[in-house]
């Protein structure tokens, strides 16, 4: 695996971790040196040629995950993971609200149907 993937992976494992739902761009220079920047506006293309990077990754929340996308020379790299805070129940089953729900209170919700059998 090569180094840019791995630097990908680390960014990812680092920002589902985040509280912040701010979409950022990390931009990795030629001695490694990093930079923040708001992504607003910018292609990955574009903010490497500005800045000369070895490596640009953009990190966004959609929804209830976060991806780091990453481009690096001619390399491009897309990961995505589910947040691990963002455990949504009753999607898909009729009358059941689809929002988050303290784990403490679905398995009432759950023992209480059984209950109910």
């Amino acid at each position: 695996m090569s180094a840019f993937i791995r630097q990908a992976e680390d960014i990812l494992d680092t920002a589902v971790q985040g509280d912040t739902d701010q979409d950022v761009v990390i931009v990795i220079d030629h001695q490694g040196g990093m930079r923040l920047l708001d992504p607003t506006g910018w292609s990955l293309p574009a903010i490497s040629a500005e800045y000369g990077a070895t490596a640009v990754y953009r990190v966004e929340r959609r929804g209830h995950a976060t991806r780091v996308e990453g481009l690096a020379g001619s390399e491009r790299c897309l990961l995505q993971r589910k947040n691990p805070r963002s455990k949504l129940w009753g999607i898909g089953m009729p009358g059941m609200p689809a929002y988050p729900a303290p784990a403490a209170q679905a398995m009432m919700l759950y023992t209480s149907a059984l209950a109910a059998a």
